[in-house]
């Protein structure tokens, strides 16, 4: 497996929501929800964009969401050249990790993209 396990990613019920912010967490550049196991993103943040990838719990519980900004739940990367995808910085590993394929092999959740950059 692609992740082995190295991100711990949280459970990606439906309503989970991800939210790409800049890495000082000031901009909101998208943010998706996990609807029939797709992450539905309208737009996404040119290739290149450094970003950090904030995963919440369904609903508007503070305490989560606060727990989410600074736990195993927050991670960096940078959007792809194609601007397809996030690879992931996972601390102890030098390649980084696909987004997409983390969220697919571990998590049976398909990244979808907008019109154009959905593969």
């Amino acid at each position: 497996m692609l992740g082995q396990a190295v991100l711990q990613l949280p459970a990606m019920v439906e309503g989970t929501e991800v939210r790409l912010v800049s890495l000082d967490l000031l901009t909101v550049y998208v943010s998706a929800r996990v609807v029939d196991g797709r992450l539905v993103f309208r737009e996404f943040p040119p290739p290149g964009t450094e970003v950090r990838v904030l995963i919440f719990p369904p609903g508007e519980d503070p305490a989560a969401k606060a727990a989410a900004l600074t736990g195993a739940s927050a991670y960096t990367g940078r959007i792809t050249d194609g601007g397809a995808d996030v690879l992931l910085t996972v601390y102890g590993r030098t390649n980084p990790v696909s987004l997409r394929e983390v969220l697919l092999e571990e998590r049976e959740v398909w990244l979808d993209l907008p019109m154009g950059r959905s593969r």
